[in-house]
């Protein structure tokens, strides 16, 4: 038992990821007029498939964890003014060290005026590492790079809003 405790800790996380990734993309691809709290439920629902019970160490945590990345996301998707924007690219962050698991979940979505990055926690390094990111990511796929990074984080909900350096 103690090794499948250990194996799902190292899987939950690409779960996790690949599961954002889904709800975010279809979600951004969504014409803005039928973006809603609603629609992003339906999203969160459909993909929920990929977050299976057996990925996570104990049914709790699953539970905890969807219903935080949920309430979340309605927070940073859900308003109005929110609904309205489009995104200009969505894109992955960089892989850690190699045979580390990922545990941050580090995914970019690129306004004309913000850069939103979705993170698990607020850790200054992940922060660091985002703010030195965005730029040439950005550069590299759109030609342009917002001045301020949006950092959103999926297990408290909280925001913290730092400036790119040009």
């Amino acid at each position: 038992m103690v090794s499948i405790h250990h194996e799902t800790l190292d899987v939950w996380p690409y779960a996790l990821r690949r599961f954002l990734r889904c709800v975010i993309q279809a979600y951004c691809e969504t014409a803005p007029s039928l973006r809603s709290p609603f629609y992003l439920l339906r999203l969160i629902d459909m993909h929920r498939s990929l977050l299976s019970l057996s990925m996570f160490p104990t049914p709790l945590h699953y539970g905890l964890v969807l219903a935080k990345v949920t309430d979340h996301l309605l927070q940073f998707f859900g308003s109005m003014e929110e609904a309205a924007c489009k995104p200009l690219l969505l894109a992955d962050g960089e892989s850690r060290n190699e045979g580390e698991a990922e545990e941050l979940i580090d995914l970019y979505i690129v306004y004309r005026d913000r850069v939103r990055v979705l993170l698990w926690c607020d850790e200054e390094e992940a922060i660091r590492r985002c703010k030195e990111t965005a730029s040439s990511l950005c550069r590299e796929a759109i030609g342009l790079c917002p001045n301020e990074l949006e950092c959103c984080f999926l297990w408290t909900g909280g925001r913290r809003i730092e400036w790119i350096p040009a």
